[in-house]
């Protein structure tokens, strides 16, 4: 079977399973929305306030969604059924990191739909919003994939996700919110796009290395 075709069907497994169960989607964004709430009553709703709730948001969500890949992996043991199969390791992180991809995208475009309502934010600029959001799901999936990969075996698995993946994740959430705050008032961008463009390429070699070093561990 070619490297795509592993990969692919690695995502559509986990997607599958997703669609099926929906116990990271539903929980994240449940998540994600609440958060979103809180920051909207303690800013008072302006839409100054909209990019940094937005982002914050998605960020805690993304934690959520990352931590209950570890914890479906340790409860039904699918990684080591998957080492047994013929293959690169590195197709396995492919294929987790394009699953948590969609599932960022998804609940990205949903936070931003209720952000859009509950702020009064401005919706020009989408274009950008877009492309700062793929770029952002690209390094944040990496990110999850390789601690949800390295977390799966730790009893304090759960308790560690958030304090390994918020700080790793910071750039992005400097990088969106100025993003955001530059799509929203037409201001340039500066050297933002850069950080998020570093912050992939870095994850995205790096990650499949590490992944396949802690899945043979």
């Amino acid at each position: 079977m070619r490297a795509w075709r592993r990969v692919v069907a690695v995502a559509r497994k986990d997607l599958l399973l997703e669609w099926r169960g929906r116990d990271a989607l539903i929980p994240a964004g449940s998540f994600g929305l609440a958060v979103l709430l809180v920051l909207g009553l303690v800013s008072g709703g302006g839409w100054e306030a909209a990019p940094p709730a937005l982002w914050v948001s998605l960020l805690l969500a993304a934690v959520v969604a990352a931590g209950r890949g570890a914890d479906r992996e340790g409860e039904e043991g699918t990684l080591e059924a998957l080492l047994l199969y013929p293959g690169s390791r590195e197709d396995l992180f492919w294929g987790r990191w394009l699953a948590v991809c969609v599932l960022l995208l998804l609940l990205g475009a949903g936070l931003w739909g209720v952000q859009v309502l509950l702020f009064n934010a401005p919706t020009r600029g989408v274009g950008v919003l877009v492309l700062a959001g793929l770029l952002s799901a690209f390094g944040l999936a990496a990110v999850g994939t390789l601690l949800a990969a390295l977390l799966t075996h730790v009893r304090a698995g759960p308790l560690l996700m958030p304090l390994l993946f918020l700080p790793a994740t910071v750039p992005v959430l400097l990088a969106g919110v100025r993003l955001s705050e530059a799509a929203a008032s037409g201001a340039p961008a500066g050297p933002w796009w850069g950080v998020l463009a570093v912050f992939d390429l870095l994850f995205l070699l790096v990650g499949p290395a590490l992944f396949e070093v802690v899945v043979e561990a």
